[in-house]
């Protein structure tokens, strides 16, 4: 059984194809591809930690519940899209935030960076921030010891806190990694 993390899918959101630049002609196209790449890549014994941002479901949470649902997802930390979601009414645990570990590491999992707490001494994990700025927040910013896990930067698939303490493992000081795939090139050439 492996824990998987992501953020930020923001499915049936149209705009945000446009707004992150996704790769899809359609919210049909890519919410059938995000999908896809989950049911891929998360096997059914795995975990899902979402940390927010399931839909776009500003109004009841019926979205949320549905997609979370077909991710066969286990905890979500809500993002500012939802909103719309009662906790009480969901059928899976509804969070501000939580506290992972994996191996020698501890990540408060929030939806928004700015979020964390100002004692925190560990690393995070986050979304919110999509591929908007990854000079600032990119999937690795080490010297901050923060993890960007929205979708764009995974290439729209959960990653294993496995693949992350590993990433973390073989970074040094200093690194900052935009996105998943840029991880994975620096990883190969050192090994």
């Amino acid at each position: 059984m492996a824990r998987y993390v992501i953020s930020d899918h923001h499915f049936g959101h149209d705009n945000i194809i446009g707004y992150c630049d996704r790769p899809f002609g359609s919210a049909g196209e890519m919410d059938t591809a995000l999908l896809d790449r989950h049911y891929e890549t998360v096997g059914a014994d795995d975990l899902l930690i979402h940390l927010g941002d399931v839909a776009m479901d500003m109004q009841d949470g019926r979205e949320t519940i549905e997609y979370f649902e077909r991710l066969d997802g286990d905890v979500l930390v809500r993002g500012n899209h939802d909103v719309g979601l009662d906790a009480a009414a969901a059928p899976f645990p509804v969070l501000d935030s939580c506290i992972l570990s994996h191996g020698d590491y501890q990540f408060y999992c929030t939806h928004r960076p700015e979020d964390v707490p100002e004692t925190w001494d560990g690393w995070v994990l986050h979304g919110h921030i999509h591929n908007n700025d990854t000079e600032t927040y990119p999937f690795v910013a080490y010297d901050e010891r923060r993890v960007n896990v929205s979708s764009e930067l995974l290439g729209f698939r959960p990653l294993t806190l496995e693949t992350v303490t590993s990433v973390l493992d073989a970074c040094p000081p200093g690194s900052r990694l935009r996105d998943v795939e840029v991880a994975r090139e620096r990883l190969a050439t050192e090994s």
